[in-house]
């Protein structure tokens, strides 16, 4: 799932990951999402949302391109 923070009122919701959406595009919001700060990612927990980290980043590979994704995966 994907965090969206509206820019005129902040606030936040999920939506779905579809299977026609670009899986780079994914991947490369989820390494953006790496650098968020506390502050950010306790506010989102705040509202019921866990945000995936680095340990996570397996699994976000593994959703996209199957278990033998692995070698896909940098950093």
């Amino acid at each position: 799932m994907l965090i969206h923070e509206c820019m005129e009122c902040s606030a936040l919701s999920i939506n779905r990951i579809a299977a026609d959406d670009d899986s780079e595009s994914i991947v490369s919001i989820f390494q953006n999402s790496l650098v968020y700060g506390y502050q950010q990612r306790y506010r989102y927990k705040q509202q019921g949302i866990e945000m995936f980290g680095k340990r996570e980043t397996k699994i976000v590979f593994e959703q996209l391109y199957g278990h033998h994704a692995a070698s896909l995966i940098t950093g």
